[in-house]
């Protein structure tokens, strides 16, 4: 966007106190469109923190605004129609609602809010305390009832010396709360639009403003639900599945196709003025059926699994059209999510690839093709970490492969509980799936320090293993064990695959390591084994 040359921009420091009368009187405010309070207790004490000590804090960006709109209460985030502000606060609103939530008297605070001054240790802390050595920010800064606070510690505490370090802190802190200057940069005569532009400028390793909430601000009509609050209660209903902290932009994405725009083309502008609101229900089925599907269908159980936001959103176009899809389609949409994932197909995030492959995918929707991708047959790839981190869409698939293995084996639903990486020291060597809270215990004892094998009715399916890969282990044989894991997590990945009848190609028949007694095994040097994979056969674990 080019700027015009009428914007003007200037700085000043001021009094926080007096930064904190112009939003009481109403001078400064919260636009419609800034994040609400997100700031943790720790946050919060560590920002006192810094005024105490005299760190710099960072400066506040003010926006002049051009229009009216809605502005929330700082420190409850509810939407208020009060007269135009001087200036919105377009950055620096986590800073002061922390301010102004933990000095002011307010009965009913936050929790973040309630906090205190250790006048012993000079720290800032949310846990109460009775003792005198404890006092509330909000008294500290009220320099008359920091009066009534001091004449109260001279009967509670004997020690002279102590009372006196009591005091002083108190005192000083009460000083530097009343005396802190913050600096600020003032915008003016410039739109909404320009605006964001020179906060995104200024704040570039800060955290800018959302397309959503941007969205809210230009689509708000008085007296309607707020886009943001549709959003929290989408991600509300996704809780079930594991997907509650989906972020907002990314859902934000699947309102696009509602607006006859694709996402991977069109900005926020395109949505502007946009009546979602008797939409909305409609978009929220439609997206809690995608998830669903993901869960139950593809064994996703959890947002960390998902190789890419963009399965979700191509699969919220098709359940736009098909909201009641028959088995044939699940059948194609397992299909087409299995072979995404393992071919890394979205891997190539430019345009030009989600163009391509979201436009086949699409016509796939719309009856012109029979498939939702050209399929090709998959070659199984055996480079492999042992550690996981759920970080990229290969390990991903990995764990909904012993995923669906657990499930096979269980005959029913299961639960994922993460991933237990066994460490020698503190290099991770070796990642497990978890089903329960007791299998990181369980997986720890197995491969601490004090070995032991598995009781023998214990369920080997989901963790990659068996008794004899862990017999090797505990003898030692480590290069031996990993290249039976690797075998058997490639099996597990090309039972999955196949289960979606997806094609799997340039694969011999798989030599199990069933088919060699014990004493073979053990006997086998690094060498033999090395030989064998080099032929790219597949093992299996039995």
């Amino acid at each position: 966007m080019q700027m015009k040359s009428r914007i003007n921009i200037k700085s000043e420091r001021e009094f926080f106190r007096e930064v904190f009368d112009k939003i009481v009187k109403g001078e400064y405010a919260i636009p419609i469109f800034q994040r609400d309070f997100v700031w943790k207790s720790k946050q919060v004490e560590e920002f006192f923190d810094s005024i105490w000590r005299g760190y710099p804090i960072g400066s506040i960006l003010l926006w002049q605004p051009d229009t009216d709109m809605p502005v929330k209460d700082i420190l409850t985030d509810e939407m208020r129609d009060e007269p135009r502000p001087s200036y919105f606060v377009l950055d620096g609103r986590q800073r002061l609602s922390a301010f102004f939530g933990c000095v002011s008297k307010s009965a009913n605070k936050r929790k973040e809010f309630d906090l205190y001054f250790n006048l012993e240790t000079e720290a800032f802390t949310h846990t109460r305390n009775d003792g005198p050595a404890f006092i509330k920010l909000s008294e500290v800064y009220d320099t008359f009832a920091l009066l009534d606070k001091m004449k109260d510690l001279g009967g509670k505490i004997p020690d002279d010396q102590k009372l006196r370090r009591y005091i002083d802190n108190a005192k000083r802190l009460n000083s530097i709360l009343q005396g802190y200057t913050v600096s600020e940069v003032y915008i003016n005569n410039c739109s909404l639009k320009e605006a964001e532009v020179v906060f995104s400028r200024i704040n570039s390793k800060g955290t800018g403003i959302s397309n959503t909430y941007m969205l809210q601000a230009t689509s708000y009509r008085k007296g309607e639900v707020l886009f943001t609050d549709r959003i929290k209660e989408i991600q509300e209903s996704l809780a079930i599945y594991g997907f509650k902290t989906i972020a907002s932009e990314d859902l934000l994405k699947c309102f696009y196709k509602y607006a006859d725009k694709y996402f991977y083309d069109a900005k926020p502008d395109d949505l502007e003025h946009m009546d979602f609101g008797g939409q909305t229900p409609k978009i929220k089925d439609c997206i809690v059926r995608s998830v669903a599907f993901l869960h139950d269908e593809c064994h996703v159980l959890d947002l960390k699994l998902l190789p890419y936001m963009n399965q979700l959103i191509a699969m919220t176009w098709f359940f736009k059209d098909h909201q009641n899809a028959d088995s044939t389609q699940q059948k194609e949409l397992r299909r087409w999510f299995y072979y995404t994932s393992y071919c890394q197909i979205f891997m190539n995030g430019s345009l030009k690839n989600i163009r391509k492959v979201f436009r086949r995918f699409e016509s796939y929707v719309k009856g012109i093709e029979k498939t939702a991708i050209d399929y090709e047959p998959v070659k199984m790839d055996s480079s492999y970490h042992f550690t996981f981190s759920l970080r990229n869409a290969r390990t991903d698939f990995v764990v909904m492969a012993c995923i669906y293995e657990r499930m096979m084996s269980v005959g029913g639903a299961i639960s994922f509980s993460g991933i237990y990486n066994v460490k020698k020291g503190n290099e991770p060597l070796y990642g497990f799936v978890c089903f329960s809270e007791s299998d990181k215990q369980y997986l720890g004892q197995l491969f601490g320090e004090q070995l032991s094998m598995l009781d023998k009715n214990t369920k080997y399916d989901g963790y990659a293993l068996d008794e004899q890969m862990i017999s090797i282990y505990q003898d030692g044989n480590f290069k031996r064990f990993e290249q039976m894991r690797k075998s058997k997590l490639i099996s597990l990945e090309r039972n999955l695959l196949i289960s979606a009848d997806v094609e799997v190609g340039n694969m011999q028949e798989p030599l199990t390591w069933s088919e060699m007694d014990d004493t073979t095994i053990k006997e086998a040097t690094n060498a033999d084994i090395d030989e064998i994979f080099d032929r790219d056969v597949i093992f299996e674990g039995n």
